[in-house]
C-alpha cells in the first residue's frame, strides 16, 4: 500500500484505458501519454495495461508501507527518496516505511509512475482508469487527496536497477486530413498545415484546445453529430481548433479538419500550456509506419530489459 501525504496537482490512477464502451458513451480514459506508461511498467516488469498514477504538476508525495521497485517516465521530475536523488526513467527500489517525493515537471507536462504489481484499485467497466468527469474508476472516480490509502499488487521478485533511453520531442504532430477538411477555405486548409498552433490555458485530459489564425469554412455545414475518438481536430464556431484527448466525448458535431496519428498523441499530453506546436501531414502508410516505430522500440526495449535481468 501506498499513503499520499501531497497528493500534487489532479494525479489519478490511469491505465491504457476502456475499449468496447463508446456506443454507451463512454470516454476511453486511460493515460495520456500511453507509451510513457507503458516503458514505466516494462522498466517495473509489469503488464502494459498494469495502472499507475499520472502525475500533471506540483510535489507528489508518498509513503510506502511495503518494499516496491518502482519507474518514473514522461515528464522530467525531480525524484527523491528523503534526500537521496533518484533517476528519471530508472527502475529504483524504495523500503517499507520511506517517502517517496517527485517534484516537477522541469520539462513536459506529465509523468507516470508504475509500481512493481501494479496499482491495485478495483475494475470499472474493464478498466482501472480514472475518469473524473462521470466519477469512473481510479481511487473512488477522482484525483488523490491527503491522506488516501492506495493498494498495490502483490510485489514481484526483482534485483537490481535498470534504465532506458527516453525518447527526444519534437513539436511537430503528424495527422491525417480530416472527412470534413474540404468543406474550409483554400486560405484556412493553408493555415492549418503552415501555422504553429499554441495550446490553451483551457486544455485538459478532455481536450487540447489551440489558439491562433481563425479557420473558415467556406460555408455553414449541416451535420449530424457523429462519432469522435481521441486524436480528433474539431473546428468550433470560433474558428480554434480543438484535439480530442483520452477523456473526450464519443461524439460530436464540429466539422472535423484532421486526426492526430496514435503514434503522435503523446505530444500534446506533453505540451504545456503556452508551448506552440505544428501539424505535420500525413499518409495512412505514414501512419502505420509512425506505429511500426513504436512497436519496434518496445521491441527492443523488452529484449534489452530481459538481458540485464
Amino acid at each position: 500500500m501506498i499513503e499520499v501525504l501531497i497528493p500534487g496537482f489532479h494525479t489519478t490512477v490511469q491505465d491504457l484505458g476502456r475499449t468496447g464502451y463508446r456506443h454507451l458513451g463512454v470516454s476511453v480514459s486511460g493515460a495520456l501519454d500511453r507509451q510513457a506508461l507503458m516503458l514505466a511498467n516494462r522498466l517495473v516488469a509489469n503488464p502494459d495495461n498494469a495502472a499507475g498514477l499520472e502525475l500533471t504538476a506540483g510535489t507528489l508525495e508518498l509513503k510506502f508501507h511495503r518494499d516496491a521497485w518502482f519507474s518514473l517516465t514522461g515528464a522530467n521530475y525531480e525524484i527523491k527518496i528523503g534526500s537521496r536523488e533518484i533517476w528519471h526513467g530508472w527502475r529504483s527500489k524504495i523500503n517499507a516505511g520511506e517517502t517517496l517525493i517527485l517534484k516537477g515537471p522541469k520539462s513536459g507536462m506529465r509523468a507516470y509512475l508504475a509500481i512493481d504489481g501494479g496499482i491495485d484499485v478495483p475494475i470499472s467497466l474493464s478498466s482501472r482508469s480514472t475518469l473524473t468527469a462521470a466519477e469512473l474508476g481510479g481511487h473512488q472516480g477522482r484525483a488523490l487527496k491527503v491522506g488516501d490509502r492506495i493498494p498495490l499488487g502483490d510485489k514481484l521478485s526483482l534485483s537490481k536497477p535498470i534504465g532506458a533511453v527516453q525518447r527526444g520531442y519534437s513539436n511537430e504532430v503528424r495527422a491525417l486530413a480530416g472527412p470534413e477538411m474540404a468543406l474550409f477555405t483554400q486560405d484556412s486548409r493553408k493555415v492549418f498545415w503552415s501555422r504553429q498552433w499554441r495550446l490553451s490555458n483551457d486544455s485538459n485530459r478532455m481536450g487540447a484546445r489551440l489558439s491562433g489564425e481563425a479557420l473558415n469554412l467556406e460555408q455553414e455545414p449541416n451535420l449530424n453529430s457523429h462519432a469522435v475518438m481521441p486524436g480528433t481536430i474539431q473546428v468550433p464556431p470560433s474558428g480554434q481548433p480543438i484535439v480530442l484527448l483520452a477523456d473526450g466525448q464519443t461524439t460530436g458535431g464540429y466539422p472535423k479538419i484532421a486526426t492526430v496519428i496514435e503514434a503522435d498523441l503523446w505530444k500534446l499530453a506533453q505540451t504545456r500550456p503556452g508551448e506552440k506546436l505544428q501539424f505535420i501531414h500525413v499518409s495512412p502508410n505514414q501512419a502505420e509506419d509512425a506505429n511500426y516505430e513504436w512497436q519496434q522500440y518496445f521491441y527492443r526495449l523488452q529484449k534489452a530489459i530481459d538481458s540485464c535481468s
